[in-house]
């Protein structure tokens, strides 16, 4: 699989990441890569983004020298509320494909027409607009509509989740969905120092002999190369032991933070 970098360079057909974060000027710092490097070769961006976030992201653009006002008058950066979006795709509690191929799908259309032979590079928040409401089932729907389009448009897709990998719920509920549902996950900011705060955390709970064959029962989950080793382990523990999963993500948690400072 090629790296979460090769990623933000090069986009690619099909290629549907997400980045899980808690700061939202990490999210945008991943955003604006990811579209400059399009904007580089020419390619247009789609940005379906919450009122709250959106400056973020036009700033980040913004430090990596490209000006939003100038992108949107070139036609190169086309803009959409996330929530209003969202609004005018949902039927009945959940995302309608007709309306979703309607809105979002005549959007990347307009897009390729404007740049023919250049592949949009789209960004969206619609689904975590929907897990923060609580409506989980509807982000999966959702997920699942922007695969679908992804083998009918030409295009690469970004989007981002707020939330806690070191929360069991999350581990049990949320992120094996969000881990089958996309080619590339990013789980934490510094996936180096994740990996680290895992393998500390289970030591430190388990011993090194128990957590040598945590390593080998689930190794089978671990080939998934789209996910980092780190956050399979994390969610393999929270399904298969309980009992122990919730020292080790507080232990994770701690290791994660402190060797930021």
């Amino acid at each position: 699989m090629r790296s979460w970098e090769t990623f933000l360079d090069e986009g690619g057909t099909h290629a549907h990441a997400v980045q899980i974060y808690r700061d939202v000027r990490e999210l945008a710092q991943s955003v604006a890569t990811y579209f400059d490097a399009g904007f580089a070769s020419g390619a247009p961006a789609l940005l379906v983004a919450t009122a709250a976030h959106e400056p973020a992201y036009l700033e980040a653009l913004a430090e990596h020298g490209r000006h939003p006002d100038q992108l949107a008058a070139d036609g190169l950066l086309v803009t959409k509320d996330a929530e209003a979006t969202l609004d005018a795709i949902m039927r009945d509690g959940y995302p309608s494909a007709a309306a979703f191929d309607d809105v979002i799908g005549g959007a990347i259309d307009e897009l390729h027409d404007r740049f023919a032979g250049k592949q949009p590079r789209v960004f969206g928040e619609m689904v975590d607009v929907l897990v923060q409401r609580g409506d989980d089932d509807a982000a999966i729907s959702l997920e699942e509509l922007w695969n679908s389009l992804g083998w009918s448009r030409s295009f690469s897709l970004l989007c981002g989740y707020e939330l806690d990998v070191f929360d069991g719920g999350t581990q049990r509920a949320r992120l094996p969905e969000i881990c089958r549902t996309h080619s590339h996950v990013r789980a934490a900011a510094d996936p180096s120092r994740l990996a680290l705060a895992v393998d500390g955390a289970l030591e430190e709970v388990l011993g090194p002999e128990e957590t040598g064959k945590v390593y080998v029962v689930a190794a089978d989950q671990l080939g998934d190369e789209r996910v980092s080793p780190a956050q399979l382990v994390l969610m393999w523990i929270s399904e298969h032991m309980p009992a122990h999963a919730e020292r080790i993500l507080a232990a994770a948690r701690e290791r994660y933070f402190a060797a930021a400072t």
